[in-house]
């Protein structure tokens, strides 16, 4: 049965594989294609602007993944944008222009990547110069940068072509043209910003240009620049910035030997002052102010001015307030503190008007981030829509196939489920059979334990149960204790016997758990008293001190509940002595009891009796008080004694 159950078994499980592939194939198969393949497809079906739209978007998409399809969907979309961006055509919006310098752009990436470096400088520059006229920065910069990156690559350094050229110099021709081309962008863009009256880009555009120009020394134009921006930042009111620079300025013009250009620039100075002396009422005449400027430190070859810059001028601000002071000539000394005061006061200014620039530039992306991911969202919910239609379509399909294998198999299924539930059957009724005998051992067996736990020791019970221990007889060295109730016979005679038992549960009771408590077995019981063991059938480290530990404890609590009450007027006494014992079962397989006999057990229980010779409660032998810890035995007296069955005198303690 067992063989032929994992046959049919094995049977199911292939056909219901087939199954999943049938229904699940076609609808794996029919899965939607990638975003790239649904714009490829719309733009064959497109016409016009959204068409030269889907072939930008396509070449820009490309160029991270296959530089020749970048450059084919490029070139088709350059080609395309000259016919719908002729100038018949006035129905195209302006905004859209854009897509033509994009396309150029992407296509010089691509012959870029590909390593075609002179259509790759062709393509870019059609890019920027078609960036100049619609005026777009951004367009004009990312052009530029790629120029830069193709102007980078080195010609090979030997061949038949390089030693041609060599002599003509046609490379540093090229470069010295690349960087006039450069040099008049950045210019360009520069006064882009300056008419919009953004001057602080258009200082930066400035700034660019005169970096450039000092790999030219054009010393010049450098000078021309730096008047321009010291005329922009006095014209956005950051006089701190325009002082240095027309500093700088005047400094360079009198090294050109152009004295009306310095006059010029020395002019721009005068006036500076007279703005920030209208400012500042307390100051002292223009000349002593000219005269200090004068001695300021002058900042030269700076190639940016920077915040360092300023905190630099406002330094300087300090240091001659601070020598006026010294001079007492106070007038002075407040005037440049209040410059001091000034300029600190426009840096925190300025720092907050450009993150609040920063924030508001931040924002208008995020703006049109947003606004291109809804148009995507939208055209990509159209796509999936049409793909959801497709797929309803072939899961239909897939479904009505599915459906007809199902019927082929069902009856299968029907006689393998009939031929397979009898046994089923049979073989849950044996497991619950199985279940009720296992809880039945299991009640047993503790039930076994706990009437066996009742008359022995939890030790003895256990391996007396174990089937794999067997108790042996051997011989060990335990402290043995022996406790009598006094008088217990006048008791018993004036009580019932339901009282006497109700008498011996109480008593007993708490001195069971004593002796547990430090590790003792009860061996018997005995009517008014009981043996126990310290140290059999298993050791726990300093049996004496355990056996000593339990007697004086019960005694204490003996005294405690007979004094409270809660037990009647009860004395005992505990004789304790330790030796060697055989411990082992004694009896046969009909009946064996675990029990600990010797020499050490007979002296216990004589000790045990010489308590009602010396009227006292608790009895040691010598050899327990030599096997007490750590302290010095306290005690009322050592008697010298002979006990029955031994010859020769022992020595007691009196310890209670």
């Amino acid at each position: 049965m067992s063989d032929s159950y994992w046959m049919d078994g094995r049977f199911l499980y292939f056909f219901l594989l087939l199954v999943v592939l049938v229904m699940v194939g076609p609808y794996v198969w029919c899965q939607t294609p990638t975003e790239i393949e649904r714009l490829e497809k719309e733009v064959s079906k497109t016409y016009g602007i959204n068409k030269l739209e889907g072939l930008t978007r396509l070449a820009a998409y490309h160029l991270d993944l296959d530089d020749k399809k970048a450059a084919k969907y490029a070139r088709q979309a350059v080609s395309l944008s000259e016919t719908v961006f002729s100038e018949e055509n006035v129905l195209v919006p302006e905004n859209e222009r854009p897509l033509k310098t994009n396309a150029l752009f992407y296509l010089g990436k691509a012959l870029y990547n590909q390593e075609k470096y002179s259509q790759a400088r062709s393509s870019a520059k059609a890019a920027y110069e078609d960036a100049q006229l619609l005026e777009n920065v951004e367009l004009m910069d990312q052009s530029l940068t790629l120029l830069d990156k193709i102007d980078a690559i080195e010609p090979p350094k030997s061949g038949f072509i390089q030693r041609t050229l060599k002599p003509l110099n046609i490379g540093s021709k090229i470069n010295a043209a690349s960087s006039d081309l450069r040099i008049s962008t950045i210019l360009k863009m520069g006064r882009m910003y300056e008419k919009k009256g953004n001057y602080s880009k258009a200082v930066e555009q400035y700034t660019k240009a005169i970096n450039f120009l000092r790999n030219k020394g054009d010393a010049t134009e450098i000078a021309r620049l730096q008047t321009k921006i010291a005329e922009l930042n006095k014209a956005d009111g950051k006089y701190s910035e325009a002082l240095a620079f027309y500093q700088i300025s005047t400094e360079n013009y009198e090294k050109l030997g152009d004295t009306l250009s310095a006059r010029e620039s020395k002019q721009g100075l005068e006036e500076i002052f007279e703005e920030i002396q209208t400012l500042q009422p307390q100051a002292t005449e223009q000349s002593t102010s000219m005269t200090t400027v004068q001695e300021m430190p002058s900042v030269k070859d700076q190639p940016e001015v920077e915040r360092n810059d300023i905190i630099e001028t406002a330094d300087r601000y300090r240091t001659l307030a601070m020598e006026f002071e010294q001079k007492e000539d106070y007038d002075q000394s407040l005037k440049y503190y209040k410059l001091y005061a000034d300029l600190n006061t426009r840096l925190v200014e300025e720092e907050r008007r450009q993150a609040m620039d920063s924030i508001e530039l931040q924002n208008k992306a995020q703006q049109i981030r947003l606004l291109v991911q809804e148009n995507d969202l939208g055209e990509m919910e159209l796509y999936q829509k049409n793909a959801e239609l497709d797929r309803q379509e072939s899961f239909k399909q897939s479904l009505l196939l599915g459906l007809i294998v199902l019927s082929i198999l069902a009856a299968m299924f029907y006689w393998l489920f009939l031929s397979k539930r009898r046994a089923h059957k049979r073989l849950k009724m044996t497991y619950l059979n199985l279940e009720t005998t296992k809880t039945q051992l299991a009640s047993a067996e503790k039930k076994i334990k706990k009437l066996l736990g009742q008359q022995v020791s939890d030790e003895i019970a256990n391996a007396l149960l174990s089937e794999d221990q067997e108790v042996k007889n051997i011989s060990k060295f335990v402290c043995v204790m022996f406790l009598d109730i006094r008088d217990f016979t006048p008791f018993a005679e004036k009580k019932k016997p339901e009282e006497i038992i109700a008498y011996q549960n109480d008593v007993f009771g708490f001195m069971i758990e004593i002796v547990s408590k430090y590790h003792g077995v009860i061996n018997q019981f005995m009517g008014d008293g009981f043996m126990a063991t310290f140290g059999a059938p298993v050791s726990h480290g300093n049996d004496i001190q355990n056996a000593f530990s339990a007697a004086a404890e019960i005694l204490k609590e003996v005294n405690e509940r007979s004094n409270s009450g809660r037990i009647a007027k009860t004395k005992v006494g505990i004789g304790l002595h330790a030796g060697q014992v055989v411990a082992g079962n004694v009896g046969t397989e009909i009946r064996k009891q675990y029990s600990i006999t010797g020499n050490t057990v007979i002296t216990a229980a004589r000790i045990e009796q010489l308590n009602k010779t010396y009227k006292s409660q608790l009895l040691i032998s010598e050899t327990v008080a030599k096997g007490i810890e750590n302290s010095n035995l306290q005690y009322e007296e050592c008697i010298e004694t002979t006990v029955k069955g031994r010859e020769k005198p022992i020595k007691i303690y009196k310890v209670a």
